[in-house]
């Protein structure tokens, strides 16, 4: 059953994910056109409970003894003065650019409209529910990806080394965001090539855990709520 139960997640992860991902992205972009209040809201839950599945079938695997903990990067860093100090020196690289590009939250929020607009948190409930999100992509999808996966590949595609399986990985990360666009998956690829070196190189997931659910929410301190029509309407909600 766990076999099986592997071969599925995979599966989902590398194909039935990306699509399922677009098809829930395009389904909130008409809702908000539409003028539904909460769409945002609904979203992000299901998200949530997306992120809440997937982290559970993981661990349900490590627990049942068919993956190994330090396979899944479920151990402390080989140092952790190095990985403190890395993980000060990027999270903090992150807040201040984030800080930095404040002024020009308006000019971004046009820029992005069309890859990633429907994703911005602005009401309050919005920016509620988006640290939540955040921190669960960071578990769940560093699970998924740089964990289970990266072991999956390696025993099914033992022929490939450690960097084939790495790029494969990112590619398929990439592709798990193709709703943001080409673009999007693009840059969202490259950033799972930087946390699956971090892997690498502690031997273990908190790193990128971290730096994968500070990435999403800084998102919070890039744009301030939004005072738009569609939120005078919302008011506090």
């Amino acid at each position: 059953m766990t076999i099986v139960l592997m071969h599925l997640l995979a599966a989902y992860a590398v194909l039935a994910g990306p699509w399922l991902g677009r098809m829930m992205y395009q389904r909130v972009r008409r809702q908000i056109a539409a003028g539904v209040l909460d769409a945002k809201v609904r979203f992000y839950r299901q998200l949530v409970v997306e992120q809440i599945i997937t982290t559970s079938l993981v661990l349900f695997l490590w627990r049942s003894g068919r993956i190994p903990a330090v396979s899944l990067g479920l151990v402390a860093p080989r140092s952790w003065d190095w990985s403190l100090t890395g993980l000060a020196a990027v999270v903090g690289a992150l807040v201040w650019s984030s800080l930095q590009l404040r002024p020009k939250a308006e000019k971004l929020r046009q820029k992005v409209q069309d890859s990633v607009g429907a994703l911005i948190p602005d009401s309050h409930s919005e920016r509620s529910w988006w640290p939540v999100v955040s921190v669960g992509a960071g578990v769940s999808e560093e699970l998924v990806f740089r964990g289970f996966l990266l072991y999956y590949l390696s025993l099914y595609l033992p022929h490939l080394n450690g960097a084939e399986r790495m790029l494969l990985v990112s590619l398929s990360f990439g592709l798990a965001h193709i709703y943001q666009g080409w673009k999007g998956a693009v840059g969202t690829g490259f950033l799972g090539l930087i946390l699956g070196g971090l892997y690498l190189l502690t031997g273990s997931l908190l790193l990128p855990v971290v730096i994968h659910a500070v990435v999403d929410a800084r998102v919070l301190l890039m744009f301030p709520p939004n005072a738009s029509p569609r939120l005078a309407a919302q008011g506090n909600a």
